[in-house]
Parts: structure tokens; C-alpha cells; sequence
């Protein structure tokens, strides 16, 4: 890797996609605008952007739900249509910032709308979270799947879900939470639950042996 190279690869850090989902609260929107290196409509997202005048880096997807209007006054050069149909917008917003290297990419305004089209997304965030940390936002939590270990210090008091989606995870063990799970199984349908624990103190640490949970931690800042 040339020295150039090297240099992009160390200033690309974290990326932003809009979806075209439920309008996120606009609190929320800004911080994490202000937040990311570069920033991504999914397809129609950029039609909420343009109420509010922000402009991404670029806008992906097949462009059918991109209002007309908006699009003739977006630069041609941010335009990354992408016709094939076997995958959603935001899975094809992903693979774009994952194209540039980046290592983080949050997610936002993919809840909310129709709940298939979240359910699609959470599949998205499972489906890459080998290749980058994925994020979804949402006015009340932040979401992302776990794959071997997560380490996080959070607010005391923070309620945070381990939930065992697409197959759940074997040999979980915790550290800073109020109800700790020493080396247990988290399986859909079964006992325990991993649902509303409290963080009591920090570092909070989770890891797992085998298998996948989505962790979910509400703010604590008011977003909504």
C-alpha cells in the first residue's frame, strides 16, 4: 500500500446513510451529521435532506423514490444509481461506503414505515457487520449485532437488550450489568431473556462463543 493509500485509509473513518424511512427527529439527524466523515442517501433519503438543506456526498440506489424535482438540483457527480434489483437501497448505500473503506457506518432512518423494510435492514446490519461496525439509530436506541466480543462505557442506569435475532448465541458472558450472564445461552424462544437490563458500571463487555446477538441501548440524550 502506497503512502497515499495509506493516508485515505487513516482519514476515512466513519460514515452516514440517510434512509428513506421514518424522518428521523432532527436533533438526532444534525449530531450525527456533524459526526461522520461523509454522508450517503439511501435513494428517496435525499428528498428529506433537501427540506433541509444538506447535501450528501452521494446519493445510491436505483433513484425511484428520488423526488424529480430534487434530483435536477443535485450534481450529477454524487449520483450512484445502482439498477440491480436483488437488494434494497441500503444495502446498496452500504456496499458503497464499505467500497471506501469505511470501518463505521450508522444508519438512519431505516425503522419506522413499513416494518418488513426494517426487518430487511436489521438483516443488512447482520449481513456486514463482519466487514464494518454497523449502526442503526433510532429516536429512542441505537442497535447493532455483536459478533465475538463489544466493549462500550455507557451511562449508568442505561437500559440495554441482548436480543438472540436470527438465531440467537451460545456461551454469553457479561460484565457491568445489572442482571450478569456467566457463560449462558440467549436462543430465540427460550429462557433467559435478555430483555431491559440496566448497566451499573463501566466498562460493560460482552462476548460470546458462538453465534450473534443485537444489542440495543436507549440514548441518554433526548433525541425525540
Amino acid at each position: 500500500m502506497s503512502q497515499i493509500e495509506k493516508k485515505k485509509e487513516r482519514s476515512l473513518k466513519k460514515a452516514l446513510i440517510i434512509c428513506n424511512g421514518s424522518p428521523p427527529p432532527q436533533t438526532l439527524l444534525k449530531h450525527l451529521w456533524r459526526d461522520s466523515d461523509y454522508r450517503v442517501s439511501a435513494d428517496g433519503g435525499a428528498n428529506l435532506l433537501h427540506v433541509l438543506n444538506l447535501l450528501p456526498n452521494a446519493v445510491v440506489g436505483d433513484l425511484d423514490s428520488l423526488n424529480p424535482d430534487v434530483q435536477k438540483q443535485l450534481p450529477e457527480k454524487i449520483l450512484f444509481r445502482v439498477k440491480e434489483q436483488n437488494t434494497n437501497d441500503a444495502d446498496k448505500a452500504v456496499r458503497h461506503c464499505l467500497k471506501l473503506g469505511f470501518k463505521e457506518i450508522n444508519l438512519l432512518g431505516a425503522d419506522g414505515g413499513r416494518q418488513d423494510h426494517f426487518l430487511s435492514n436489521l438483516e443488512i446490519l447482520l449481513k456486514y457487520s463482519r466487514h464494518a461496525r454497523l449502526i442503526i439509530w433510532t429516536p429512542l436506541e441505537r442497535m447493532e449485532f455483536i459478533l465475538d466480543s463489544w466493549e462500550e462505557n455507557i451511562a449508568p442506569g442505561t437500559t440495554i437488550s441482548l436480543l438472540p435475532l436470527f438465531g440467537g448465541a451460545k456461551g454469553v458472558i457479561s460484565q457491568g450489568l445489572k442482571f450478569e450472564l456467566n457463560n449462558l445461552a440467549l436462543l430465540p424462544g427460550i429462557s433467559p431473556s435478555g430483555v431491559s437490563n440496566r448497566v451499573l458500571s463501566n466498562p460493560v463487555k460482552v462476548s460470546i462463543k458462538d453465534g450473534q446477538l443485537l444489542i440495543v441501548l436507549q440514548h441518554d440524550t433526548d433525541f425525540a
